[in-house]
């Protein structure tokens, strides 16, 4: 299955890359770095990631609302526990 990420911005929907491996190093890099806590410091740089290459430019997601910014980190947590659960089993 992959995973993508969408949102809305006024009449226009953007959509992700799938998760990857290099999303996974991304987030999995930044959750063993001592400095970051917590699921949205740790998947922002998978966010950006996700979005390079697609219409969603930089921009764009650096001026999306904390909500919306949030829920789209939150969701690439989930993906990255997935892959972590499905490895192990």
């Amino acid at each position: 299955m992959q995973h993508t990420l969408t949102f809305k911005n006024g009449d226009r929907k953007y959509v992700s890359k799938p998760f990857d491996f290099e999303t996974m190093c991304i987030v999995n890099d930044a959750h063993n770095d001592d400095n970051k806590r917590g699921p949205l410091n740790i998947c922002r740089g998978a966010l950006d990631y996700m979005f390079e290459g697609t219409e969603a430019t930089q921009d764009i997601i650096d001026a999306l609302d904390p909500k919306t910014r949030a829920g789209l980190c939150l969701k690439i947590w989930g993906f990255y526990v997935d892959a972590l659960s499905s490895k192990n089993e």
